[in-house]
């Protein structure tokens, strides 16, 4: 389907061609015709725009060139740039690997206690029931202190007020 121009209206045809001979002084019936339609001003602002364009003022070729001209102008990359590539990687993996042997060995660092108890042994201390350690297997003593009604708690505590503490 081609487009076919549309029709232009009687009254523009003759304004239109008083614009192509000359868009600066195309008539009085011209401008009378111009300050009424909107489409034919346009055109008049077109038909000047299209008179006041200076001649080429570039040779032909000038922006098909101008990248390559530019590219030419500017300083070369120093090769040093593409040998620094691995030597770069390199004091990067070894500055990452020294980050992480400290921080792996100040982590085993903090492992081992600060304070060190030597105590001489004594015969009777071996012996020494889990319920004088704080920390013991015995979860379900524990679980079963736990488990008492009031009467069997206050019980509990007048015994254990009642026992004498161990000397050491």
């Amino acid at each position: 389907m081609t487009a076919e121009p549309l029709p232009l209206p009687e009254a523009c045809v003759p304004t239109l061609s008083a614009m192509e001979t000359s868009p600066l002084d195309p008539g009085a019936a011209a401008e009378a015709h111009l300050k009424t339609c909107t489409a034919c001003a346009e055109a008049r602002i077109q038909f000047l725009a299209l008179e006041d364009s200076p001649d080429v003022l570039v040779p032909s070729g000038y922006f098909e060139r101008l990248p390559g001209r530019i590219l030419r102008k500017l300083p070369a990359r120093p090769a040093l740039h593409r040998h620094l590539g691995p030597l770069a990687w390199a004091a990067a993996a070894g500055l990452l690997m020294a980050v992480g042997a400290g921080a792996f060995l100040a982590g085993r660092a903090n492992r081992t206690p600060y304070v060190e108890a030597n105590l001489p042994r004594q015969p009777d201390i071996l012996e020494v029931s889990t319920t004088d350690t704080p920390f013991h297997s015995g979860e379900e003593e524990a679980a079963q202190v736990q488990a008492l009604s009031p009467e069997e708690m206050k019980a509990l505590l007048e015994r254990l007020d009642a026992t004498p503490a161990p000397t050491r």
